[in-house]
């Protein structure tokens, strides 16, 4: 399993964490007159205040999208999606001629390599459209083979949990990972 909401609900939970009291006190302090300084040191230590105050805001008003569970889930049975406010669907195994699992790796900001990934799903025959119309938004049909493109997003360890799956639950659907770009410690 793997689960894409879980790095986003940590790095707003701590940004709130720390946004949220840095961001009163500045105000509180800009308010109480307990800045140094000429008036529009106070004028502005209250707008960036208020600014980190209004993105803790924000954070907690966006929670339930922030929170959502989103995961890719692969079993003896097959591979599902798990999304109860989108759109989740379960694909068996046996409708499948093929996984791709491709890793597309981006500069490094700031020391930290970052990579996207995303998983292709081969179908194993013409009438699978006709049986999973949900999947209608992941078709990717311009291609010289139509398959369904599902993106994990900007998680470089994705790729090696989704293809360490594969082999475990269905070898011989499981292609190596396809990197895109090389990574930046290989160069």
């Amino acid at each position: 399993m793997f689960d894409l909401g879980k790095r986003l609900r940590r790095n707003a939970l701590v940004g709130a964490l720390v946004l949220g009291p840095f961001g009163v006190l500045v105000l509180l302090g800009s308010i109480t007159n307990n800045v140094d300084g000429p008036a529009a040191a106070r004028v502005f230590s209250g707008i960036f205040g208020a600014a980190l105050v209004c993105v803790v805001v924000l954070i907690a008003l966006l929670w339930p999208v922030i929170s959502r569970p989103q995961q890719l889930v692969l079993e003896h049975t097959g591979i599902r999606w798990h999304d109860p406010r989108g759109r989740p669907f379960t694909i068996r195994w046996q409708e499948l001629a093929g996984v791709e699992v491709h890793r597309k790796w981006t500069p490094s900001r700031f020391g930290r390599s970052s990579a996207r990934v995303r998983v292709d799903l081969y179908p194993a025959g013409h009438d699978f459209p006709r049986r999973h119309p949900e999947l209608e938004h992941l078709l990717r049909g311009g291609e010289t083979q139509p398959h369904y493109r599902l993106s994990l997003g900007p998680n470089k360890t994705a790729a090696t949990i989704v293809d360490e799956g594969l082999q475990r639950f269905q070898p011989r659907l499981r292609q190596e990972i396809r990197e895109e770009n090389q990574h930046p410690s290989a160069r």
